[in-house]
């Protein structure tokens, strides 16, 4: 999996447009923080909670669940590690996303 530094940074740096999917092999689901997990969650069902080690909310996603993800999508990348960035079609409005987090933490 992807060093907590970089996911922290790609979370940081997200301008509403993308969402980063990390492959875990031993749940054999995806998994996003953040603004990521906050816009996967408008596209497709997903298992939310709050990532104490990252200090940002946290979504599963099953395999099945990236096509839809790819099809909002109007690019995306894949690297070896079967980690995806994918670059929305529509910005996702990031007005609830404080009150979302939050919501998580308790």
């Amino acid at each position: 999996m992807v060093a907590k530094e970089t996911m922290t940074r790609n979370e940081v740096e997200n301008d509403g447009r993308t969402i980063f999917l990390y492959y875990s092999p031993e749940l054999g689901l995806y998994v996003a923080y953040g603004f990521s997990a906050f816009f996967a969650s408008h596209i497709v069902e997903v298992i939310e909670s709050f990532s104490e080690a990252l200090l940002m909310p946290v979504a599963l996603l099953r395999k099945g669940d990236i096509e839809p993800l790819l099809l909002s999508a109007v690019s995306h990348e894949k690297d070896e590690q079967q980690n995806y960035r994918l670059e929305l079609r529509i910005p996702i409005a990031m007005d609830d996303y404080y009150r979302w987090a939050n919501s998580l933490k308790e």
